[in-house]
C-alpha cells in the first residue's frame, strides 16, 4: 500500500504542476534566460550525410535576454556558446566549437506552452571561423518553480541555409527568470 501511494504522488506531481499557473508573460516584463541545448541528429542535405549525438557531443550554452511588448508575445535576443564534450578533439584543435546571435520572436499561446522563431547568425562555427547563418523554430514548455522562476523545455527544428543547407533536431532545457 505505501509503495503505491509513493507511485501515485510520483504521477500527480508533473500533473499539478503542469495545471498550476506559470510566470506572468504581460506587456512590459523582462525575461532572463539561460539554457542548455544539444543537437540529436543533424541532415546536411548538400553534403548528404546525417550525424547524431553519438557522432559528435557538442553542449551550447545559451544566455537572453528578452521582453514582452505586448501580452504573451516577446521579442529577444541570446547568446550561443558550445563546446565540444566528445569525442575528444586533438590538442592543437579548439573544443570552442560555434558562437552565434540569436535574435528572436516568442509567443506563450497556451499556458505553460511556447512556441519561437529565431534567426541565427553564428561568426564561429565546426570549430572555427566560417559563418552560417539559419532559422530555426522552436516549441516547448515552461513549468513554475517559483513566481519569478520558470524550468523550460523544448525542441528545436534549425534549418540552416548558408554555406550548407542543414535540418536538424535539438534539446534544449534551462530556467527563465522574470525581471
Amino acid at each position: 500500500m505505501r509503495r503505491l501511494r509513493k507511485r501515485l504522488l510520483v504521477a500527480a506531481v508533473p500533473f499539478a504542476v503542469l495545471l498550476s499557473p506559470t510566470a506572468s508573460a504581460e506587456k512590459g516584463d523582462f525575461l532572463q534566460t539561460d539554457t542548455l541545448g544539444t543537437s540529436l541528429v543533424n541532415r546536411d542535405l548538400t553534403a548528404r550525410v546525417t550525424r547524431t549525438v553519438g557522432d559528435a557531443f557538442n553542449l551550447s550554452e545559451y544566455f537572453g535576454l528578452h521582453y514582452f511588448f505586448v501580452d504573451r508575445v516577446r521579442a529577444g535576443m541570446a547568446l550561443q556558446f558550445a563546446e565540444r564534450i566528445a569525442p575528444a578533439l586533438p590538442p592543437w584543435q579548439s573544443r570552442f566549437q560555434r558562437f552565434a546571435l540569436l535574435p528572436q520572436i516568442g509567443w506563450k499561446f497556451y499556458d505553460p506552452f511556447f512556441a519561437a522563431f529565431v534567426f541565427a547568425y553564428a561568426p564561429r562555427a565546426n570549430g572555427r571561423a566560417e559563418p552560417t547563418f539559419a532559422l530555426q523554430a522552436a516549441a516547448g514548455v515552461a513549468l513554475p518553480v517559483t513566481e519569478r522562476m520558470n524550468f523550460s523545455a523544448a525542441l528545436e527544428v534549425p534549418w540552416t541555409f548558408h554555406p550548407h543547407e542543414m535540418l536538424g533536431l535539438t534539446a534544449l532545457a534551462g530556467v527563465s527568470f522574470r525581471l
